[in-house]
């Protein structure tokens, strides 16, 4: 049977989030676009912000964003209701005749946003707030209404000083009562989430830089700066191996216990069985699974039905 694909969206996405009533697609210039349950579009293409999207998650329903224009030296972290509709917001030339924070233009709509003095590393969501990490700042730990929880000093790991930001955090999960992060150098530090107390640290040996971290259902795919990857379970090394290029966007398939990834004009499905591989010719950026289905989203804005 042939499935139907949903319309494609009309710029170049960042990311896609679920949230309770649908989905939101994230452009990489700041567009935004609410889906609705068959990812089919509602509304039309909005830009609350200026601004390159720069990561993004979901806490508790509420959308969480950091904005990045290295030109500027500006940056924002904004929260928005996804049931409500978007808005457009400033133009990109009102944003340098605000040079000062308290007349700093904002993304328009949200349900509250601040300016950032440091880039943030990295950031993620969970039902109860979010927490983000800040370059030379620390670590914080957020509700919804963006009051804080707690801060924790940015982590180090002594054994990594010698190699060249080795310490830089590249990414944060949530995992049930726990918050863990991951510097470049393998780095690994995990917190309780209610207070921020370290639990554990540790260094994962591996020939690579690390760039990116998948994790759910306490599973884990390292993602490296070569295109390797090495998936763990509670800290087992179940596979590895090398692929085309960096990984766009990952899931943990709990029904097939496997990782679905998008990959660099590639798709991956590896299992304990071993990997599977599909060439293709555009990039694809992200991958859901619904509905029996699996899709993934081109880096043109069009849907395909995963090959596996």
């Amino acid at each position: 049977m042939t499935v139907s694909l949903p319309t494609k969206v009309p710029f170049h996405p960042l990311t896609i989030e679920r949230h309770s009533q649908g989905y939101l697609a994230v452009g990489i210039d700041g567009e935004f676009l609410q889906l609705d349950e068959d990812l089919e579009p509602i509304g039309e293409v909005r830009k609350p912000f200026p601004m390159s999207v720069r990561q993004t998650c979901l806490a508790d329903g509420v959308f969480v964003g950091t904005w990045i224009d290295h030109e500027l030296l500006m940056a924002r972290m904004a929260a928005f209701d996804c049931t409500k509709p978007m808005l457009d917001g400033p133009e990109k030339g009102d944003l340098r005749t605000r040079t000062t924070i308290e007349a700093a233009q904002h993304p328009q709509g949200s349900i509250w946003s601040h300016v950032l003095d440091a880039e943030p590393l990295a950031l993620c969501g969970h039902k109860e707030g979010f927490a983000f990490v800040l370059y030379k700042k620390g670590i914080y730990a957020m509700g919804n209404d963006a009051g804080e929880h707690w801060r924790v000093e940015l982590p180090n790991w002594p054994e990594l000083k010698k190699l060249p930001r080795a310490n830089e955090v590249i990414a944060a999960r949530f995992d049930r009562t726990l918050l863990k992060v991951w510097s470049r150098g393998g780095g690994t530090k995990s917190y309780d989430a209610k207070n921020g107390d370290l639990v554990s640290t540790g260094v994962f040996q591996y020939d690579g830089v690390l760039t990116n971290v998948y994790h759910e259902a306490g599973q884990e795919l390292m993602v490296y700066d070569n295109g390797s990857i090495v998936w763990l379970c509670d800290d087992l090394k179940i596979a590895e191996g090398i692929l085309a290029g960096p990984v766009q966007h990952a899931r943990w398939d709990v029904e097939e216990a496997a990782w679905r990834m998008a990959g660099w004009r590639e798709e991956i499905h590896l299992s304990e069985s071993g990997f599977k591989r599909a060439k293709m010719d555009e990039i694809p950026v992200h991958v859901i699974c619904m509905n029996n289905t699996t899709y993934i989203l081109l880096n043109n804005g069009e849907w395909m039905v995963s090959n596996f």
